[in-house]
C-alpha cells in the first residue's frame, strides 16, 4: 500500500462514517417526529423503538454514503488541484477507481456481514415492544386460518386441498397423488372431506385409483374411510404472516425453498431476497457513478454541487428500486428481475460514463 492509496483509504473513511452517521441520525430524528406524537407512545418508550430502528437505518444508507463520501473525497482534490496532479504524474482513472471500488466492496462486505445477524435481533426487540409479531409464534402455539384452494408437498405425496377449516379441523375437496421414485403417478385418491381424529387425518367418501406398472388400465374402487394417508397436521396448514425484517438471509432462503416444495406462493419472500443480496452490491455501482462525474481535472467541483449530485442520483434509484419492486411483488416480472433491474441500468450508466471519462 503505497502513500496514494493511505490518503485515498483515510479520506474516503473519515467523510464515510461521517455521512453514514450524520444522516442515519437525521433519518431517525425526522422519523421519531414525523410518528411519535401520533402514536400515544410514552416518551422513553418511544425512544427505546427508535434505537432499535437505528442499525436498520445504518444499513439502508451504506449505499447513499459510499456515493457521497465519493463525491466529497473526489470534489475536495478537484479544488486543490489534486486530481490534476495526479493525471500529470500518470496515475489513471482505473488506479483511482481501483482503490475506491476495493474500500468500499470491504465496507459493504463488512456491513452486510455485522448487519445480517444484527438486525433480526433488534426487530424483534423493537417488535416486541411495539406489539406481538405473528412472525414469532412458533409452531406450537400458533393457531391455523382456514385456507382455500392450495397444493401441499409432503415426501412422494402431492396433495391439492379445496378447503381447510380451521375450528372443526375438516379438509374438503382432497386429491392426493402418490409419487414412485421416478415420480410417476402410483395410486390416486380423490375424496370429499377428511376429519383429524386421535392425531391422524380419517379420509372420508372417496375413490381410490391405482396404476399398476404391468397393467395399462388403472384400477379404481370406491371407500368409505382411510387412515394414515396425510402426514401433516392442522397447525402444518398455518397461514403465519412472515416478517422478512425478522428473519436472516440465510433463514428467509430456508423458508423460500421449503414453502416452494409445499407450493406456497412465495413471490413477496423471493423479491425481498433479492433486494437484500442486491442491496449489498448497490454502494459499488454507486461509487463508480460519482467517480464518473467528479473525476474531471479540468472542472471545478463545489461541495454543494457534489451533495446535490448525491441526492439526485438517489433520488432516481429510488424510484426506479420503487417501481421495480412493485412490479415484482406483483408477479408482473421475475424477482430477480424486480431486485438487480436499477443495478444493472445503474452500472451500464456508470460503465458509458467512466469510457468517455477515460477517452477525453
Amino acid at each position: 500500500m503505497d502513500t496514494l492509496d493511505k490518503y485515498l483509504i483515510k479520506e474516503l473513511l473519515v467523510y464515510f462514517f461521517m455521512v453514514l452517521f450524520g444522516i442515519s441520525a437525521l433519518g431517525v430524528g425526522i422519523d421519531f417526529l414525523a410518528k411519535f406524537w401520533s402514536t400515544g407512545t410514552p416518551f422513553i418508550q418511544a425512544v427505546e423503538i427508535y434505537l432499535y430502528k437505528l442499525p436498520k437505518f445504518v444499513q439502508q444508507f451504506v449505499p447513499v454514503a459510499a456515493l457521497m463520501a465519493t463525491l466529497l473525497v473526489v470534489s475536495a482534490m478537484a479544488r486543490q488541484n489534486e486530481v490534476l496532479a495526479l493525471y500529470a504524474g500518470g496515475v489513471s482513472n482505473i488506479r483511482i477507481v481501483s482503490t475506491f471500488v476495493s474500500v468500499v466492496a470491504t465496507l459493504s462486505t463488512l456491513a452486510f456481514l455485522f448487519f445480517d445477524p444484527l438486525l433480526p435481533f433488534f426487530e424483534n426487540k423493537r417488535t416486541q415492544l411495539e406489539g406481538p409479531n405473528p412472525a414469532q409464534i412458533d409452531n406450537n402455539s400458533k393457531t391455523p386460518e382456514n385456507r382455500f384452494a392450495f397444493w401441499y408437498r409432503s415426501e412422494n405425496l402431492i396433495y391439492r386441498v379445496g378447503a381447510f377449516y380451521a375450528d372443526t379441523q375438516t379438509l374438503k375437496d382432497i386429491e392426493l397423488y402418490f409419487l414412485d421414485s421416478n415420480f410417476q403417478v402410483q395410486r390416486k385418491i380423490v375424496a370429499k372431506k377428511a376429519f383429524f381424529r386421535e392425531n391422524d387425518w380419517v379420509v372420508q367418501d372417496g375413490l381410490e385409483v391405482n396404476y399398476p406398472k404391468d397393467d395399462p388400465f388403472p384400477k379404481s374402487e370406491a371407500f368409505t374411510e382411510l387412515k394414515s394417508l396425510i402426514p401433516e397436521k392442522p397447525a402444518d396448514y398455518a397461514t403465519v404472516k412472515v416478517e422478512e425484517t425478522t428473519m436472516r438471509l440465510r433463514e428467509l432462503r430456508k423458508y423460500i425453498e421449503r414453502s416452494h416444495r409445499y407450493g406456497v406462493d412465495t413471490t413477496l419472500q423471493r423479491v425481498s431476497y433479492h433486494e437484500r443480496v442486491s442491496h449489498v452490491f448497490s454502494p459499488l455501482i454507486f461509487v463508480l457513478l460519482g467517480l464518473t462525474f467528479a473525476l474531471n481535472p479540468l472542472k471545478n467541483h463545489p461541495t454543494s454541487k457534489g451533495v446535490a449530485l448525491s441526492f439526485l442520483l438517489v433520488f432516481a434509484y429510488l424510484v426506479l428500486a420503487k417501481m421495480t419492486l412493485s412490479l415484482g411483488r406483483g408477479g408482473r416480472i421475475p424477482p430477480w428481475v424486480a431486485a438487480w433491474l436499477p443495478n444493472v441500468l445503474f452500472l451500464a450508466l456508470a460503465g458509458l460514463k467512466l469510457t468517455r471519462v477515460k477517452n477525453a
